[in-house]
């Protein structure tokens, strides 16, 4: 991942502010990790130790704009980590716990430049998940290829982070993968706000199952977070994640993408990279027809972003493309009886619908999918 002058200038600022506090900030950091679970053969002060030690290693780095250099250590770290047989999920909860202990000392007291402070963190820290997870997985590749509970925890820890409720909206999502051991597949969905009235979303399909296309899909996710967080214009954040990963994916290897914008009240704003048409449903149901080229396949690639309006009651829906692929060629489920089955549940609120959409296409499978398959559905709160 590229960090721009601006952002490791930052981050450089942030590690001045915070390095006073390492030692408070290790404290928390740990205290937390050991309340919200207890490692088999680790104490408290050799869990110290080991965070500790990675924690100072990171402030260094950032202090000196050494970002790229810091998050190589970072992949060291996750490859020493899962040698040492450090579950993956203490492994997840540990970073996500990680802002909550610094944050305090980095908004008090205030600057004038807090709020890209904050930004500028937030895509860091991003990136340092992706860091320790993506060499965990691969210092463990035929371990947890064959792990149904790790396979679990990724769905539920890095795929699913998505609200039941924001702005005027209910959301639902479901993510199947085809895998049956490990349950680990390349389709993902991701959320995150980026103002008040406004939520982002991004739904998309890699190539491939597996470790690799689990790791390729954090990329993304994170590539596209940082991204919306420095300018938050859909299609040129999608164009900049195109460019990472046309340099960075093996040449076979590709994306789809839909990406979206909800400002209250029903302004949406959409984006696709190569993915399957989302589908607005109202008085009708109809497909939002938005196109653009799969991500990684151009490098100079250019995207469009459209407008649409989302009325109070209707749904728009998105989707990968294992739901609308699922049965036997030349007889799949097919968009249109996925209009046909939304239009019967229009009036329903957005799991259910969700739900139903999923069953329906499970069913004429014969009760197996035989490729990944996730769903985001929006449904527009009537105003109190």
């Amino acid at each position: 991942m590229e960090f721009s002058s601006a952002s490791k200038r930052s981050l450089a600022d942030i590690a001045a502010r915070l390095i006073p506090h390492e030692e408070e900030i290790i404290d928390i950091w740990v205290r937390r990790q050991w309340q919200a679970w207890k490692p088999p053969g680790l104490t408290f002060g050799l869990l110290r130790r080991m965070f500790g030690d990675l924690w100072r290693g990171v402030l260094r780095r950032m202090r000196e704009g050494e970002v790229q250099e810091c998050l190589v250590d970072l992949e060291d770290a996750g490859r020493d980590l899962a040698g040492q047989h450090f579950p993956f999920e203490a492994l997840i909860i540990s970073v996500h716990l990680l802002e909550a202990s610094y944050l305090s000392f980095l908004i008090d007291p205030p600057s004038g430049h807090t709020q890209a402070d904050l930004i500028a963190m937030d895509e860091f820290v991003h990136a340092v998940l992706a860091s320790i997870a993506t060499s965990y997985f691969e210092a463990h590749r035929r371990e947890l290829l064959e792990d149904a509970e790790v396979g679990r925890l990724v769905q539920e820890e890095l795929l699913a982070d998505i609200p039941g409720r924001a702005c005027d909206l209910d959301i639902a999502h479901i993510y199947i993968s085809s895998h049956e051991r490990a349950r680990l597949g390349g389709d993902f969905i991701d959320s995150f706000s980026m103002a008040p009235d406004g939520v982002s979303f991004i739904i998309g399909d890699m190539s491939g199952h597996g470790l690799d296309a689990v790791a390729d899909s954090l990329m993304l996710r994170s590539l596209f977070r940082g991204f919306m967080r420095e300018d938050p214009d859909l299609a040129h954040a999608m164009e900049r994640a195109n460019h990472v990963l046309a340099m960075e994916l093996d040449s076979d290897h590709f994306a789809t993408a839909l990406a979206l914008t909800y400002h209250a009240p029903g302004r949406l704003s959409l984006v696709s990279a190569g993915h399957p048409y989302p589908v607005s449903c109202g008085t009708s149901c109809r497909v939002i027809e938005v196109g653009g080229m799969a991500l990684a396949v151009d490098e100079s690639a250019d995207y469009d972003s459209i407008e649409a309006e989302l009325d109070v009651g209707a749904m728009l829906v998105a989707y990968t493309d294992g739901l609308v692929e699922a049965g036997s060629s030349p007889d799949r489920f097919g968009e249109e009886r996925l209009l046909g089955e939304l239009a019967a549940v229009q009036g329903a609120p957005a799991r259910a619908a969700a739900e139903h959409l999923v069953h329906a296409s499970l069913r004429h499978a014969g009760g197996r999918f035989t490729d990944d398959v996730a769903v985001l559905v929006l449904k527009r709160r009537p105003t109190s």
